[in-house]
């Protein structure tokens, strides 16, 4: 008889590397890595405090990274604007992949072959399908990738959830499930849930 297919839900909690530096927002991010299914990814945005004013956290934040909505380009450099991501390594291996993936459907993905090496856009990988909504309450953006052919391993990969969020001045704040180092860094293993 035949093994079923595993699947994993994970719902965490995503905070600023710098909090005084960062709009005060809620921020949970949520996957669903199924090995026969596309990489599910959820990230969701509120103010920290509901206001009855029509200004809140979320007014000062920045959607646009400056291609038109629902463009769905390729594109590199996603990060410095407002950009969701996600991390899959392969348990045991150097190499990894990094989604990045902007509010209006810009993508890339990039295979390393170790820790900050290599960073070549993945050629195998189909664009995801994004959908992203914005109202006084908040924000969420829903990802899904397909893992096939580009991902050819049945364990379970190591997984980070990351963001980088813009505000209206320009300024970037990081995201992450935790933050090993002094410094922002989103391809530090260390940050990455391990199984």
């Amino acid at each position: 008889m035949g093994r079923h297919p595993v699947m994993v839900r994970q719902v965490c909690p995503l905070i600023p590397f710098e909090r005084d530096q960062s709009p005060a927002v809620l921020a949970m991010a949520e996957f669903v890595w199924n090995e026969n299914a596309p990489f599910e990814l959820s990230f969701s945005l509120c103010p920290e405090k509901f206001e009855s004013s029509v200004e809140s956290s979320m007014d000062c934040l920045t959607f646009n990274s400056g291609t038109p909505k629902n463009s769905a380009q390729r594109l590199d450099n996603l990060w410095r604007h407002t950009c969701f991501e996600a991390f899959l390594a392969c348990p045991g291996a150097e190499e990894y992949w990094e989604l990045n993936v902007a509010p209006n459907g810009d993508w890339n993905l990039y295979q390393f072959s170790s820790y900050r090496t290599g960073g070549m856009a993945e050629p195998l990988a189909e664009p995801p399908e994004v959908n992203f909504s914005l109202d006084h309450v908040g924000c969420r953006c829903t990802i899904q990738i397909p893992l096939k052919p580009w991902w050819k391993h049945t364990e379970l990969p190591e997984i980070a959830l990351t963001m980088v969020l813009e505000d209206q001045s320009g300024c970037l704040s990081y995201w992450a499930m935790t933050h090993p180092e002094d410094k922002p860094d989103f391809h530090d293993r260390r940050g990455f849930l391990q199984w």
